[in-house]
């Protein structure tokens, strides 16, 4: 690429990438062990090069643009990795907390049965638990179902008396359970 500024055509990035290429890599490998990221990761310095049509006035302004891509490109792997390592080690921990392991078992279980006994219901309560469930308030419940404000209410108090009666001994077989 001369001093002259202009637009990188597909003749000019082939060029720069055969002379880039390795040094990039390598240069990326001070940060990352693995050169396979490495080369990914220049790899998509080229092609944003090309999808960015870029304009430098000269090889210097090449060079350093090259460069700070390759280190910033890094970097954001390097910070990735950490966010990925930090999820992935809390939950191996979560994994290996069996007291944990136990409440969520128990707490599927409830929502499944939950949900088992809400399709028990007659269709318009069931329709407006179901909405309940997902957020809507009584107003939006009756807009949505197009009945009156007070009869959501009425049928919503119903169902949570029905709903009530079922899980009624949750306690004993909770404590049991857990025993």
């Amino acid at each position: 690429m001369e001093s002259t500024q202009t637009e990188l055509n597909k003749s000019d990035l082939k060029k720069i990438f055969d002379t880039y290429y390795e040094a990039l890599v390598s240069y990326g490998c001070r940060f990352l062990s693995l050169r396979d990221e490495c080369e990914d990761l220049v790899q998509d310095i080229f092609v944003e090069l090309w999808e960015k049509e870029l304009i430098f006035p000269d090889t210097v302004s090449l060079k350093v643009y090259l460069y700070k891509a390759t280190r910033n490109k890094c970097f954001n792997f390097i910070k990735h990795s950490k966010v990925k390592d930090n999820y992935a080690a809390s939950n191996i921990q979560l994994l290996q907390d069996d007291s944990l392991f136990l409440e969520q078992i128990l707490e599927e279980e409830i929502v499944r049965q939950l949900h088992k006994a809400i399709e028990l219901l007659p269709d318009r309560k069931k329709e407006i638990i179901k909405l309940s469930l997902i957020g809507h308030s009584n107003a939006e419940i009756a807009d949505i179902l197009g009945i009156k404000l007070q009869t959501v209410k009425t049928l919503k108090s119903q169902s949570y008396t029905i709903l009530r009666s079922q899980f009624k001994d949750i306690d004993t077989i909770l404590y049991f359970l857990i025993s």
